[in-house]
């Protein structure tokens, strides 16, 4: 498996924010969002057997394994992978752009799935598979990354055609107004959270947290 790093620190974004997790980082991704800020991930990385990659996950102290990107899900073994980490009784949370089916990554409660949905600012050309919508279980949540007025519209528009009974997190790109997206959330009932990046709060905008 390609992989960028593997890490110990505290779950960022989404649902599960705040959480102690191994971080696995793969390379590559099948897409390029224009304000992605792991772009380092796109390429280079380095050939790690999945062996060693579980041992890490074997001797980590961490319940959680965050099994991110690149896009994770573009990688040979990552159905392999997946399956020995939960074999290992310990919960995965896999953060996906979308773009690739999650049928066959949903057999256990075990694993958690954070779902990006792409606004029109992240400038990319590979559309969201909707039909990912009908694999999506209480415990995993839809992510949409905003950083201006017509992301935020999109947004919205988005929750109100697909988004019963899904769970949605709204995330400020880094360095955009959050509170420009709360006040358009509070008093309307949706079933949204609105949630910055805590990782760089506490860590800063560098890469390896």
């Amino acid at each position: 498996m390609l992989i960028t790093e593997i890490f110990h620190s505290i779950q960022g974004e989404g649902l599960y924010a705040g959480l102690p997790m191994l971080f696995v980082r793969t390379n590559i991704c099948n897409i390029r969002c224009e304000w992605c800020d792991t772009k380092y991930s796109f390429y280079g990385g380095k050939d790690v057997s999945l062996q060693e990659i579980i041992r890490s996950v074997q001797e980590s102290r961490e319940n959680w394994v965050c099994f991110t990107g690149g896009e994770p899900l573009v990688q040979r073994e990552a159905h392999e992978f997946v399956k020995q980490v939960v074999d290992l009784g310990k919960n995965i949370l896999i953060e996906t752009n979308g773009t690739i089916s999650v049928k066959n990554f949903v057999f256990s409660d075990r694993i958690f799935i954070d779902m990006d949905v792409k606004p029109p600012s992240a400038k990319v050309t590979k559309g969201f598979l909707m039909e990912n919508l009908r694999y999506l279980r209480k415990q995993d949540y839809l992510k949409i990354v905003i950083e201006d007025d017509e992301d935020l519209n999109f947004a919205l528009d988005f929750v109100d055609r697909y988004g019963d009974g899904l769970n949605f997190v709204f995330q400020p790109a880094w360095g955009s107004d959050i509170r420009r997206i709360a006040d358009r959330i509070s008093g309307t009932g949706y079933n949204i959270r609105v949630l910055p990046q805590i990782h760089k709060i506490i860590y800063g905008d560098i890469p390896g947290v």
